[in-house]
């Protein structure tokens, strides 16, 4: 568990996210064994591209709710952006925001991530389908993906969630690195358990965030 209140240089290396992602997409979507025989086939692009947004529109979704519940001014979302030359597939900004209330604002994003996963795992238990598949993987990995590219590759950009959250607490990269590694090694051992009882939680407030492994009863 993590509590924290408000206690933020750029690398030679430019690759972007959405390379990373492409690379996730390929492996995790087609590679993943499934319950079914692999047909790829112009369908099965579109449902992936359709659960990339649902995933991406529902984390930007996260943080306008986050900056509506502290009272940020003038909050928007952007898709497909450029930012000083840098491409973003959503970006979430606004004029001004209280300065204990950064914290929760950039958590948000994640934490409702999480409610796209349980939505995604209860569907492709249902109805494992290429675009339930799809939602699945992305909300499992974003995060442990987006970690790792803003640690070690743009650590100097502010624009990047886990940048915010390492200024925001003061942790370490190390640390922020085993909080996404343990969501996201939950929820895959929930995606192979069907009888898991274990999954990880995301809490804010308006001064204050909180990182749990709740467990059923």
């Amino acid at each position: 568990m993590i509590y924290a209140t408000k206690g933020w240089k750029k690398n030679k290396v430019k690759i972007q996210f959405q390379y990373i992602l492409a690379v996730m997409i390929a492996f995790g979507v087609f590679c993943t064994p499934s319950r079914q025989t692999l047909a790829v086939d112009f369908n099965d692009f579109m449902e992936i591209g359709a659960a990339f947004m649902t995933n991406l529109a529902m984390h930007e979704l996260g943080h306008q709710i986050v900056a509506d519940e502290v009272g940020a001014e003038n909050y928007r979302i952007k898709f497909f952006a450029k930012d000083k030359g840098q491409f973003y597939f959503g970006l979430s900004s606004y004029d001004s925001i209280p300065d204990r209330s950064r914290l929760p604002y950039v958590v948000g994003g994640e934490r409702m991530s999480l409610y796209t996963f349980e939505y995604g795992f209860q569907s492709y238990r249902n109805r494992p389908s290429t675009y339930n598949k799809s939602l699945l993987f992305f909300s499992t990995f974003d995060f442990l993906a987006y970690t790792l590219v803003a640690n070690y590759i743009e650590p100097d950009n502010e624009k990047y969630d886990p940048n915010g959250i390492r200024k925001e607490t003061g942790c370490s990269k190390e640390m922020l690195l085993g909080f996404a590694l343990t969501k996201t090694l939950i929820n895959a051992y929930r995606y192979s358990h069907k009888d898991a009882n274990i999954m990880p939680m995301i809490e804010t407030s308006k001064n204050g965030a909180l990182f749990l492994v709740g467990f059923k009863l």
